[in-house]
């Protein structure tokens, strides 16, 4: 053992601990959740109790990764170096891990990433549902107009069958049949409108939170120290066997 491979190994040792000394503090938070049932009908139907399906779970994860989300964290968080990773568990919950330049800012942030999907999916359902509102009114109001129809053709039957019923029974039957389809559609349409209605004034559901993130305490990643050490520590085994092999070679 020579004392150029210890004296290698402390200057990397040391060259290493400089590096982690002196490199940005990056914090780490995390907070994991449950994605909710997003149809009313389904919580109605589960008295409230689940969670939203495999589809429902990777379309939450690919609105948290969703450009719309970063832009508004950097707005939020303008002065805050950070970054954040979301990944679905094998218990199908989701995680989202935060690495930023303050260990208040890494906490809040992962907070913030759930509560602005959250956020985000309400605005999106109020769209879609409104939407389907006003198809569904415009359809009520077109089968309004055809019962009205109906009802003046059927009333003009009914008053010339007074005086021809065998030749006019026919008739009065088809129209009545359909006036009563008409009738059918417009109940259907009518209770599908208060389903939207209820969905409209019903705010989504948010993600049920299994952890809270909590403000770390120290840096994320190896310690200065650690990282010196097993620099040095690798240098020198590494100069070790490099002179064991030169001896075997002679």
């Amino acid at each position: 053992m020579t004392r150029s491979t210890i004296l290698i190994s402390l200057v990397v040792g040391f060259l290493f601990f400089g590096l982690g000394f002196i490199r940005p503090a990056k914090y780490y938070s995390e907070i994991a959740v449950f994605v909710p049932l997003t149809l009313l009908e389904k919580q109605i139907e589960q008295n409230g109790i689940g969670f939203g399906a495999p589809a429902e779970i990777d379309a939450h994860i690919e609105l948290m990764r969703s450009p719309r989300i970063k832009s508004e964290l950097k707005s939020l968080y303008p002065n805050s170096d950070f970054k954040f990773e979301v990944s679905k568990t094998r218990n199908n919950a989701v995680l989202v891990e935060v690495w930023a330049s303050e260990p208040e800012s890494a906490a809040k942030i992962a907070q913030e990433v759930v509560d602005l999907t959250d956020s985000l999916k309400q605005i999106m359902l109020v769209q879609n549902v409104g939407q389907s509102h006003a198809f569904v009114s415009e359809g009520l109001k077109e089968t309004r107009r055809d019962m009205d129809s109906l009802q003046i053709i059927l009333d003009s039957l009914r008053i010339a069958a007074i005086e021809d019923s065998i030749a006019l029974a026919s008739e009065v039957f088809k129209y009545e049949h359909l006036f009563g389809s008409e009738v059918v559609a417009l109940n259907q349409l009518k209770i599908r409108r208060q389903q939207l209605d209820a969905y409209l004034k019903a705010p989504a559901p948010k993600s049920y939170i299994i952890y809270a993130p909590e403000v770390p305490d120290e840096p994320a990643g190896i310690p200065a120290w650690a990282m010196g050490l097993i620099a040095a520590a690798l240098c020198f085994l590494a100069g070790y066997a490099w002179q064991i092999y030169r001896k075997q070679v002679a």
